[in-house]
C-alpha cells in the first residue's frame, strides 16, 4: 500500500460534478454533502436529488450567507490543505478485511 500526500494550498474546487475552480472567486453559496463540498452552481441539483432519494440527512452544512464558498471550504479544512491518495493491490489492503462501502 502506498500513501501520497499533496499540499494544495488555498485551492478550492467543487467536489461534486463540475469541478469548477473557486480559488479566486468571492461567490457565496453551496453545501456540504457528506464530506463533499458542492459549489453554488451544483448545490440546487444536489439538494433536489437528496430530497428525491430521501438523503437530506447527508447535507452536513451550508455556506453561511455573505461568506464566499472559497472561504467556507477553507474554514471547513481547518488548516489541513492536503489531499491524500492511498493505493493498494486490493480493497482489503487499502480498507482492511471488513467489507464496507468506501
Amino acid at each position: 500500500m502506498t500513501r501520497e500526500v499533496y499540499y494544495i494550498g488555498n485551492t478550492v474546487v467543487c467536489d461534486w460534478s463540475c469541478g469548477a475552480d473557486f480559488t479566486n472567486s468571492d461567490r457565496s453559496g453551496g453545501l456540504l454533502f457528506g464530506s463533499k463540498a458542492c459549489c453554488p452552481d451544483c448545490a440546487p441539483k444536489c439538494e433536489a436529488d437528496a430530497k428525491r432519494y430521501g438523503e437530506e440527512r447527508f447535507i452536513a452544512g451550508r455556506c453561511p450567507p455573505g461568506m464566499s464558498f472559497r472561504d467556507w471550504v477553507l474554514r471547513l479544512r481547518d488548516g489541513d490543505n492536503t489531499l491524500t491518495v492511498i493505493t493498494g493491490e486490493s480493497f482489503e489492503e487499502v480498507f482492511g478485511s471488513e467489507k464496507r462501502n468506501p
